[in-house]
């Protein structure tokens, strides 16, 4: 029997329930954007699955539960690429785990793949049946009702959990009352792992990636966290080439990150001073960026910064540049402003990691935000203030040119 289509909701539940009343033997693949799902059944009964997404991987999972280190699952995996053979059978010869264990976890990962298989909204599925070659294969036996069931209690819990995660793309950062709740709040282990990685920059789909957990696992701490207060959703504004006072607040929530990023990288070293110079600089601003930054600073609430910026902007869009022109330039000049501060006093060695977070958050603004020409303006802009500040050019290059700032002489 040979089966193909496409799928949407719950009806991929309906498809192995039908494979498992039919009791067939054969390859079920399923595929959504990216991800490839691959479910092996004998007899009406699931055998082996593999999935495409890190999370599912065997020696991910391993990893990720404290029974190998990196570097033994590493050496394992050179080791079964050179021979041959699967990563199981090395990692029972070299001692660092029992059969038992391996088959354990090899169920494990088959449960993980297929729950979170369940959860895919849409996609294509295409079922043949097939003799399998299972030699050499550690396999398992799995009820596919009994997942089913599984998986779709998982789908109604994660009904609720959507409703404070409505995307993979949305991006949580910890909120200004961790030091209130510490007191009256327990974290468990997982707990704490899924909060380090929350820093105002990593969607949800990229802590999935970087935890070892599967989706739900991490919606379902996040939703926890959220509930808690110890983290709070960060506002989504897209880059647009609209124009308009009220379009400001995405190029100000840009810059506002990034800055805040630079004084997180310095407070350890510089104490007070972190903070204080960043009004320091503002006196080389001088016209009318002076004035535009006049009550700005990255440790003020984003709202507060947005709506002082907002208010100074408007009162100067009369001049030679637009408003958002004049922001846009104006931002370049204090930012790099700042960055040649800190390096002038930390050396650039202390300088590539508040680079490199800078980086992943114009990493961020290039991949998620819709195209226009000022998403592009600004990435192009903050990469060369990067590029320049990494590799310092003569003193010429800091020259500025009226109404253009720092920036402009880099173009």
């Amino acid at each position: 029997m040979n089966l193909q289509g496409d799928f949407e909701g719950l009806f991929l539940t309906s498809i192995l329930q039908l494979l498992c009343n039919d009791q067939k033997t054969g390859l079920l693949r399923v595929t959504s954007g990216d991800n490839e799902c691959k479910v092996f059944f004998e007899e009406g009964t699931i055998v082996y699955a593999s999935g495409s997404q890190k999370e599912a991987r065997l020696g991910y999972i391993l990893r990720r539960d404290g029974i190998i280190s990196a570097e033994q699952l590493q050496k394992c995996l050179e080791l079964g690429r050179e021979q041959k053979v699967s990563l199981g059978k090395i990692l029972v010869d070299k001692g660092y785990v029992t059969m038992s264990t391996l088959k354990k976890y090899n169920t494990k990962q088959v449960e993980e793949i297929l729950y979170s298989l369940l959860l895919w909204k849409k996609g294509k599925f295409e079922y043949k049946d097939i003799k399998l070659n299972l030699e050499g294969m550690v396999i398992t036996q799995l009820n596919p009702m009994k997942l089913i069931l599984e998986a779709s209690r998982r789908i109604d819990e994660m009904s609720v959990l959507n409703t404070v995660i409505t995307s993979d793309n949305l991006v949580f950062r910890i909120s200004g009352h961790v030091q209130n709740k510490e007191d009256e709040i327990r974290l468990n282990a997982n707990e704490w792992r899924i909060l380090s990685l929350i820093d105002g920059n990593r969607t949800i789909r990229q802590i999935v990636a970087q935890s070892g957990y599967d989706e739900f696992a991490v919606y379902k701490i996040i939703f926890s966290l959220n509930s808690y207060g110890l983290v709070e959703q960060k506002e989504e504004v897209q880059l647009s080439d609209s124009a308009g006072k009220e379009e400001y607040s995405a190029v100000i929530t840009v810059y506002n990150d990034i800055l805040q990023s630079v004084i997180r990288n310095i407070e350890h070293e510089l104490g007070d001073r972190a903070s204080s110079l960043f009004d320091e600089v503002k006196a080389d601003l001088g016209g009318e960026y002076g004035k535009i930054f006049e009550n700005y600073h990255p440790s003020h609430h984003a709202s507060s910064n947005i709506k002082s910026i907002a208010e100074q902007v408007a009162s100067i869009e009369k001049g030679e540049e637009s408003g958002k022109e004049s922001l846009i330039n104006g931002f370049n000049d204090y930012t790099t402003l700042v960055l040649q501060k800190i390096a002038g006093i930390l050396g650039m060695n202390p300088m590539q990691a508040i680079l490199k977070d800078i980086e992943n958050i114009i990493g961020y603004v290039k991949k998620y935000h819709a195209e226009s020409l000022e998403k592009n303006r600004i990435v192009n802009d903050i990469t060369n203030i990067v590029t320049n500040i990494a590799s310092p050019k003569s003193s010429g290059d800091k020259q500025r040119t009226k109404g253009k700032g720092i920036f402009s002489f880099f173009s």
